[in-house]
């Protein structure tokens, strides 16, 4: 454009020369000065090809929450959810939870990552994401206060034992299905399920009447009865069984899990026979008990059983595993005269070398079924009788007095140990130097079981005592 202005002036100027030669030389300047002027307004106003757009901003696109690693959280811990269109360049995204601002720990345009405030109470809460005014869709999550919460989806059931996992909230429990009160037993599996509204109580697919259960995560574990073992990695939708006779567990629910962790499972019986697996029962080590544990009648229909093995378990002094109990043998050592009964294994489950079956029991107030142990160097149990709890520190040669008015006993490490006491709960961190005050309980309460897991106590007893402590 410019150009073309410059031109045409110069032709001007030439034809005004042409046609008025007489002019002086001033009025050409005034002339020239002035088609200047306009043409350098005419270019400003026209030239406009170098001028910077003005920005596009950039709408946020809908916002889809599409999984959250959780359902059900304690306050403190992380909340992972994955979706689309989490993040936008211009808008700022905004967390909320119960329409409360969070900030996250991280944040990308398909993840986010928080930590669950630590002031949120028992509960269901609502999570949602915003940028500008676009609004994703809630989701929905649990969370369960720290400290101890008392649990009553069991009703009022007689509660044998529950299971602590590591790596899951989620409860599974032994229960007695029976509530007559008339001293009928049958023993069946309960699980507590983490959902959105909290603990649900879900059926497990297996009846019958069973005599031990754990569960070492949300799909692997075990059932026993009198008969035989019901190995699992789903929950019980399916199951490897193996079946046992008199002459290896003689008792009615015998069979016992004795270890359970992510790697192992071994089951063993009064008489000191074990199972062993490493695949979830789909291969096993049967290791039929000592030949002088009992002694069989003719044809094999009857088992008269000289052993007792009540405590069975891995020693932190020395990682070996050990059962403790007493030998009964009223013809040879008369009707009142029980043997100490100790043996020990490397493996658990085989080549088990009797440490003791000589020594008398020295004090038969202290039931062998008391009988307990973290660390074979002290084995407590409790005098029924005055209700005393006492440890041995000579494989169980004598006794000494650890504490009084103590009516259960459970161990989480050698030196943290839990007591009830009347109708509370203590603890000691310290050996029994020092005891507090760790759970008041109901009126009358009978604690059967405590299960630990790196973060969470479970407490289970008789007409649906249940508490959980999320730490």
């Amino acid at each position: 454009m410019t150009s073309r202005i410059l031109i045409l002036l110069g032709n001007f100027i030439y034809l005004h020369q042409k046609i008025n030669p007489k002019k002086t030389m001033k009025k050409k300047l005034l002339l020239l000065s002035t088609l200047l002027t306009a043409v350098f307004f005419v270019s400003c106003s026209s030239d406009n090809s170098g001028d910077t757009p003005p920005p596009v901003v950039a709408q946020p696109l809908p916002i889809t929450i599409s999984a959250a690693s959780s359902e059900f959280l304690i306050p403190g811990e992380n909340l992972e959810i994955t979706g689309t269109n989490f993040v936008n360049k211009d808008y700022p995204t905004k967390i909320f939870i119960n329409n409360t601002a969070i900030t996250p720990k991280e944040i990308s345009n398909t993840k986010i990552i928080l930590t669950v405030p630590t002031d949120l109470t028992t509960g269901t809460n609502t999570l949602k994401l915003q940028i500008n005014s676009l609004n994703s869709s809630p989701i929905s999550f649990f969370t369960m206060a720290k400290g101890w919460n008392k649990l009553t989806l069991l009703g009022n059931v007689d509660i044998q034992s529950s299971s602590a996992l590591e790596s899951s909230n989620t409860i599974f429990s032994y229960i007695n299905s029976i509530t007559s009160n008339d001293g009928s037993f049958s023993g069946a599996a309960a699980k507590l399920a983490v959902t959105p509204r909290g603990y649900e109580l879900v059926r497990i697919n297996q009846s019958g009447n069973y005599g031990d259960f754990k569960m070492v995560d949300e799909k692997t574990g075990v059932l026993t009865n009198t008969g035989a073992a019901f190995f699992t990695d789903n929950v019980f939708e399916t199951h490897k069984k193996v079946n046992v006779d008199l002459s290896f567990s003689p008792a009615i629910n015998g069979l016992k899990v004795g270890y359970l962790d992510s790697k192992i499972c071994i089951l063993t019986t009064s008489i000191s026979g074990q199972i062993y697996t490493t695949d979830k029962g789909s291969t096993i080590i049967k290791n039929d008990p000592p030949i002088w544990a009992a002694k069989v009648g003719t044809g094999g229909t009857s088992i008269s059983a000289r052993l007792g093995i009540s405590a069975y378990g891995k020693s932190v002094s020395d990682n070996k595993f050990y059962q403790l109990g007493v030998l009964y043998d009223p013809k040879k050592y008369g009707s009142n005269n029980l043997k100490n009964a100790i043996l020990q294994s490397e493996t658990g489950y085989n080549n088990w070398i009797v440490k003791d079956t000589i020594s008398k029991q020295v004090d038969s107030k202290i039931y062998p079924n008391t009988y307990k142990f973290a660390n074979i160097n002290r084995i407590f149990g409790i005098n029924k009788t005055d209700n005393t709890l006492m440890a041995s520190t000579d494989m169980l040669q004598t006794w000494n007095v650890v504490k009084t008015n103590v009516t259960a006993f459970f161990l989480r490490t050698d030196t943290q140990w839990y007591i009830q006491s009347g109708d509370k709960l203590f603890v000691t961190k310290d050996s029994g130097a020092t005891w507090q005050v760790e759970l008041e309980l109901p009126a009358g309460s009978v604690v059967n079981d405590i299960a630990f897991s790196k973060t969470k106590i479970i407490v289970s007893g008789n007409k649906g005592l249940h508490y959980v402590k999320f730490e």
